[in-house]
C-alpha cells in the first residue's frame, strides 16, 4: 500500500549543510558527503515565492493569469555555533594554526562569492490518519545565503544562529528546486 500523503509534523529532528561538487547542465547534479551536521536545529521554515500575472482586456476585465513559483526560501533556528556549517554557507576554508593548547580555528571572513549548497531537514515525530509514516524529509538542491544572524549573544542567553537562504533550480539533474519525501521506513540524513 502507498505511503499516507498527509500527517502532522511536531518538532524538527536534524537538519544538514552539503556541498556542491557539480552542477552541469545534461549531467546530475552532485554533493559533497557526508554533509554537515547543523548543531541545535531549533526551528526551520521553507516559504515559496510566487511570481504572478495577469491579462486584461476591455474594462480591465482579468482574462487570464499565471503564476508560478520562481525560488524557494529557506530560514533556520540552530543552538551551536559550528564553523563547518558557515565554513559551507561562506565558501571559506577553515585554517587551523598553532599546536598543542595553543591551537587556533579561524574561518576568513571575505567579500567573495557566496557559494551555492544544498539543504537537507529531517521531521520523524509525525501522525497520520492513514499508514504510519516513520519520516518526512525536505531536501533544497540549488540554496544560496541571504541573510541571518551567524553569531550573537546577550548576557546570560544562549546563542541561537540563525541563517536564511533562497533556493533555485540547479543545472544538473534534476531540474527541480528540492523534494518532499513521506517515507513508511525511517530515513537518516
Amino acid at each position: 500500500m502507498a505511503a499516507s500523503t498527509s500527517a502532522i509534523t511536531f518538532d524538527v529532528k536534524d537538519c544538514k549543510v552539503y556541498t556542491i561538487t557539480a552542477d552541469v547542465a545534461d549531467n546530475a547534479t552532485t554533493f559533497g558527503s557526508p554533509g554537515v551536521d547543523v548543531p541545535g536545529i531549533q526551528e526551520v521554515s521553507l516559504e515559496p515565492n510566487f511570481i504572478t500575472n495577469e491579462l486584461k482586456g476591455d474594462g480591465g476585465v482579468v482574462l487570464a493569469k499565471k503564476g508560478k513559483i520562481d525560488r524557494m526560501n529557506f530560514s533556520c533556528t540552530y543552538g551551536e555555533l559550528s564553523l563547518p556549517v558557515l565554513e559551507i554557507l561562506l565558501g571559506q576554508t577553515i585554517v587551523p594554526t598553532g599546536t598543542g593548547t595553543s591551537e587556533v580555528a579561524d574561518l576568513p571572513i571575505d567579500d567573495t562569492s557566496l557559494p551555492y549548497f544544498k539543504i537537507a531537514f529531517l521531521i520523524d515525530d509525525l501522525q497520520t490518519s492513514g499508514d504510519d509514516l516513520a519520516t518526512v524529509v525536505v531536501t533544497l538542491q540549488k540554496c544560496q545565503l541571504t541573510g541571518g544572524s551567524l553569531v550573537s549573544g546577550s548576557t546570560d542567553s544562549f546563542n541561537s544562529p540563525t541563517f536564511t537562504a533562497e533556493a533555485i533550480k540547479p543545472s544538473g539533474t534534476p531540474v527541480r528546486f528540492g523534494n518532499l519525501s513521506f517515507a513508511e521506513t525511517a530515513a537518516t540524513l
